[in-house]
């Protein structure tokens, strides 16, 4: 038991302090996370698996820190209609116990996206069906990038990561001083972006609606549960596929929630270009994962720690 404390302690101090930097300067929590993961020896299935299910519970986190959720105010299964989620994977579980826990995390991703979306004043929500077509979207690209990312070779894959982070950072910035830049195709590119979590794990759904628009596009308020969409179809395709589920990505889960409640979270200037601390801290994570130029061992021993009778 101890052993598989001092394995996860690591995690969870991970967690709070990638919620300590993002809430000093403003950077994504993933762009922190990945490279650190990719520096302990982690290989890409490792970083796809642990980031997904990261994503998921952290993006509920930050949607739920000013808001405290009663189950008589849900949209899809208010009151005693809570039952209906819980009954589904009983019954699926009976049969399949992965189909059981998939069918309760679809249930919980969708009322979360209902639940969001009807926050949201009427006057400034945007349309459903371009948050339906555009959760679609978001959903293919990211299990095509869950599938696709571990077959990257090895020696390549945490290049690749860094360059993931620096092309969203460099967008970020890029749109953030030209705020009339892709204004037609706005909600898509940042759909598009999560072939990158699903390849990398590395994820900015909050820049949206902190980058300075000319005209502000309703989609932004909504985006990060559209990437809760994505990263549920890429959880899907990893435990089909790869049958992994990572409990260490619980564990930082929890920490950068403990994180996000004790600091808070940025607030971006509504005034002025993208935060540039945020720009230098994605920088810096890279070039150092560039210099470390990990091995990818792997966290089979985590994994397997973590797994085995507690009495072991």
């Amino acid at each position: 038991m101890l052993e598989i404390i001092s394995a996860l302690i690591p995690f969870f101090l991970l967690g709070i302090a990638a919620a300590g930097l993002s809430r000093v300067s403003g950077v994504a929590l993933s762009m922190i996370i990945v490279p650190t993961l990719l520096i302990w020896g982690a290989n890409a299935i490792d970083v796809i698996a642990f980031m997904l299910l990261f994503v998921v519970y952290n993006n509920f986190t930050m949607e739920t820190q000013d808001v405290r959720l009663d189950y008589k105010d849900l949209v899809l299964f208010p009151k005693w209609r809570l039952c209906i989620p819980f009954i589904l994977s009983l019954v699926a579980a009976f049969f399949v116990p992965a189909a059981g826990i998939a069918i309760f995390m679809a249930c919980f991703v969708l009322e979360l996206l209902a639940t969001v979306y009807k926050r949201i004043p009427e006057n400034k929500r945007p349309r459903l069906h371009r948050v339906i077509v555009t959760s679609v979207l978001s959903a293919v690209v990211t299990a095509v990038g869950a599938y696709a990312g571990p077959k990257i070779p090895s020696e390549y894959y945490f290049i690749c990561a860094g360059l993931a982070i620096l092309i969203i950072t460099g967008f970020a910035w890029y749109v953030g001083n030209h705020r009339d830049a892709f204004r037609g195709a706005w909600e898509t590119i940042w759909a598009d972006f999560n072939l990158f979590l699903g390849m990398f794990g590395v994820e900015a759904s909050y820049y949206p609606a902190a980058l300075t628009r000319s005209i502000p596009n309703p989609m932004d308020r909504m985006l990060p549960m559209i990437t809760v969409v994505g990263g549920y179809a890429g959880l899907m395709v990893v435990f089909g596929v790869y049958n992994i589920f990572s409990i260490p990505s619980l564990i930082t889960a929890i920490g950068a929630a403990i994180g996000i409640r004790l600091f808070g979270m940025y607030e971006f200037s509504r005034h002025g270009s993208f935060s540039y601390l945020a720009i230098g801290f994605a920088v810096a994570a890279v070039v150092c994962l560039y210099l470390v130029s990990p091995t990818p061992v792997g966290f089979d021993h985590i994994n397997t720690l973590v797994s085995q009778p507690i009495g072991q």
